[in-house]
């Protein structure tokens, strides 16, 4: 058998990347994310693509990888994020001679270890008090700063990412792999100069079995209710629109995957998880190492979350469209009076996606959504389950959504416009919460190289709080990131 690097250069020469990878993907070897993934990328990049992708999963060796990336023919890799259709910097193919002098990493039980992650460093500046600094999500009520004027300017790395992936031995005819991932965007050090003495944050740890059909996943990884993201360099650590119409959250679960084919071109997948039944509601200033029970866990039962999803090839693009819902159980305790009372909590949403590749040159992606106790997934945030004994003690009902324009002039210059909003229901809200937030975002990428992008971007954030027109605040971010990916 021929080594699958020669496949790869003869399918740029034939510019059949996309068909080597679904050939690939009906045989377990890349998933339907990294089928996505690849089809977000430019045609004319997507070997390099796939090359960098089979190195990571262990079946290249970096010495086939450099066969393949060395062709002066190929041009860089144009990566996007695995959780979304929309284009991120990841883990770009290294340099030809990096990698071919490279020794290859591997674990304690000899299975190939790929390191990756993203160096960004963030220069932003706002106009407005908000929840964070950074990235922030919400305006704070006007008038909650003591000073006159609110504006501010900073800069951090702590959305920086650094992750692994392993591609293990084959197990009942199933492709074993895992991963995990953090960033640094967990907290401060309690020092006077620990302002950028940033705290490891876990995002991903999880392992997996995919057969041809059929894939089993267990660990943290992203919920499969309202899986897509805005693309956002500025956004990294804490997803654009988060609080404003972008339901998400990375949880512990177990997760199985159903994948069918209707046709050559058309695919069914369903995905159904039991999750960590948490609702949002855990909220503390101090370092605990102590997990105590909350809403969610007092229900006594996991979370439930399924997506069934339809993806239709069209011209070498994959047209998606998603439904997805979401259950959770909970229990709500407190006292009215001197009574002890248990108000029970049903947390529930249900969500469409889509994202349209109308072109190489634009595509529209997009989540819409409603339900109810939906904190932990930044729907309502902070205030979706109301104390015992107020209208929203059974949790908070709100609906939303986000939208988004995606603009590639050629393989190095992009541009994102987006919109989102979060609308809690009023009436389920104490007086001067906050029950509208939108966002608006403009953002332009430029990839120096395959591995240096540049991004420029813009947001507005306008927050109302109900019954307090006086609070209501208007915010905005410039923010000028460098991201460099390995």
């Amino acid at each position: 058998m021929l080594p699958l690097f020669v496949f790869l250069a003869a399918a740029f020469a034939q510019d059949s990347a996309g068909e080597l990878a679904r050939i690939l993907r009906d045989k377990g070897v890349i998933t339907n994310s990294d089928l996505a993934r690849l089809k977000s990328t430019p045609s004319e990049e997507r070997v390099r693509f796939l090359a960098s992708l089979l190195e990571a999963k262990g079946v290249l060796s970096a010495t086939e990888v450099a066969s393949v990336t060395k062709n002066p023919a190929l041009p860089a890799v144009y990566t996007a994020r695995a959780a979304s259709a929309t284009v991120q910097p990841q883990a770009p193919a290294k340099a030809p001679e990096t990698v071919s002098a490279a020794p290859a990493v591997t674990s304690q039980n000899k299975v190939p270890v790929t390191v990756y992650g993203t160096i960004l460093l963030n220069a932003f500046f706002d106009t407005s008090l908000n929840n964070i600094e950074d990235v922030p999500l919400v305006a704070s009520k006007k008038g909650s700063d003591p000073f006159p004027d609110d504006k501010s300017f900073a800069m951090t790395a702590r959305q920086s990412r650094l992750g692994l992936r392993f591609q293990g031995p084959e197990v009942m005819g199933a492709k074993t792999s895992g991963q995990v991932e953090v960033d640094f965007f967990g907290g401060k050090a309690a020092l006077g100069n620990g302002i950028n003495m940033d705290l490891p944050r876990l995002r991903l740890a999880l392992g997996r079995l995919d057969w041809t059909n059929f894939s089993l996943v267990a660990g943290q990884d992203w919920s499969v209710f309202a899986p897509l993201n805005p693309t956002s360099l500025a956004s990294y650590a804490i997803p654009a629109m988060s609080a404003s119409g972008n339901p998400w959250i990375r949880t512990p679960q177990i997760r199985g995957e159903i994948r069918h084919g209707l046709s050559d071109a058309a695919k069914l997948e369903w995905q159904i998880a039991a999750t960590d039944p948490d609702v949002g509601d855990y909220q503390t200033a101090q370092f605990l190492t102590a997990r105590t029970p909350g809403i969610g866990e007092r229900g006594r039962m996991p979370g439930l979350d399924s997506r069934l999803g339809f993806t239709n090839t069209v011209n070498d693009r994959d047209f998606a469209v998603g439904v997805s819902g979401h259950y959770g159980r909970g229990k709500a305790v407190g006292t009215i009076g001197s009574l002890n009372v248990v108000r029970p909590v049903d947390s529930w949403g249900v969500a469409v996606d889509w994202s349209l590749p109308f072109s190489k040159y634009f595509a529209l992606t997009g989540e819409a959504y409603e339900g109810r106790a939906l904190g932990i997934f930044s729907v309502a945030l902070s205030e979706s389950v109301g104390a015992v004994g107020t209208p929203g003690e059974h949790g908070v009902f709100s609906r939303g959504g986000w939208a988004q324009a995606q603009v590639n002039f050629n393989p190095k210059w992009q541009v994102n416009l987006a919109y989102g909003i979060d609308q809690p229901r009023a009436s389920e809200l104490p007086v001067g919460s906050r029950d509208r937030n939108q966002t608006y975002m403009a953002n332009l990428m430029y990839k120096l190289n395959s591995s240096v992008t540049f991004a420029w971007e813009y947001r507005r954030f306008l927050t109302d709080y109900r019954n307090q027109l006086a609070a209501n605040n208007r915010g905005d971010q410039a923010n000028l990131a460098v991201a460099y990916g390995f």
